[in-house]
């Protein structure tokens, strides 16, 4: 089967390279946080909004799992960020062309300019984590490039 982003084994694949990649991790920093990746339908009526916790302890990712609405709360990210799919996708595939996207797609531009990526958190400090660990959150998804292409 192959894997496919956002299910949660995509992201545990990303995890178990990010430990490959020790190194680079370990120079960036660790990071400590609890957050939630969320894909919005491009068009209205499509499939519903996927939400996936995840969690990064040290210079490793601990935890990936879908999330369906009611268990949110309770999982307590920190922040989320949220994106339509065709955003997510266009990082992705800019990624996988490059090993990285096009600085005007990175997770922190994007945020940043907050049309087509935002993040929501109930807690600015909470947010806070986003900005700090963001080099760190940026090379775990360009790891996406030495996934095999769908």
């Amino acid at each position: 089967m192959a894997l496919q982003f956002p299910d949660a084994q995509w992201f545990l694949a990303l995890g178990r390279l990010m430990a490959a990649r020790g190194e680079l991790f370990r120079r960036i920093g660790y990071a400590d946080t609890r957050f939630v990746v969320r894909v919005l339908p491009d068009e209205e009526g499509r499939d519903g909004e996927r939400d996936v916790g995840l969690a990064m302890t040290g210079y490793a990712l601990t935890h990936a799992e879908a999330l369906a609405p009611a268990a949110l709360a309770s999982f307590d990210p920190e922040f989320t960020i949220c994106a339509r799919e065709s955003v997510w996708q266009r990082m992705l595939d800019e990624i996988a062309r490059h090993g990285r996207p096009e600085l005007r797609h990175t997770l922190n531009s994007l945020a940043l300019m907050g049309d087509e990526m935002w993040l929501e958190s109930a807690d600015q400090l909470r947010e806070d984590k986003f900005y700090r660990f963001n080099q760190t959150l940026q090379e775990f998804f360009n790891l996406a490039a030495q996934l095999p292409a769908n």
